[in-house]
């Protein structure tokens, strides 16, 4: 009787329990997993955007070069227009002094004969 009435209620009691304790472990287990796959996942695309963003930098860094070495070349060819015109003004200002100044030299050759023979 007391098999009846004790140990079987207390050992029924203590096949659910262990069967609600096995089941617990199982999913336990099963989250374990599923938080260790999405740890792996989240490092995975961690890995990835850090390799985009490198090469997006690269990209960038590549594109500022390509933009600066475009600029530099042009205010080069600028400044190369810039100097060539300065040196056709400055060409064209002289040859125009010389010939003014070849224009004057028979006044003046004249002017100072008269002032040697005056003199």
């Amino acid at each position: 009787m007391l098999n009846l009435l004790l140990i079987r209620p207390i050992r029924e009691i203590i096949r659910k329990r262990k069967a609600v304790m096995d089941d617990m472990s199982g999913e336990s287990e099963s989250y374990e997993y599923q938080a260790e796959q999405r740890l792996s996942d989240y490092d995975s695309q961690l890995t990835r955007a850090r390799q985009d963003a490198g090469q997006n930098r690269e990209k960038a860094r590549e594109a500022g070069a390509a933009e600066q070495a475009s600029l530099v070349a042009e205010a080069q060819k600028r400044a190369q227009e810039i100097i060539a015109e300065t040196r056709r003004n400055l060409q064209a200002e002289a040859d125009a002094s010389l010939k003014e100044l070849r224009g004057q030299v028979a006044t003046l050759s004249g002017q100072l004969a008269e002032r040697v023979l005056r003199g």
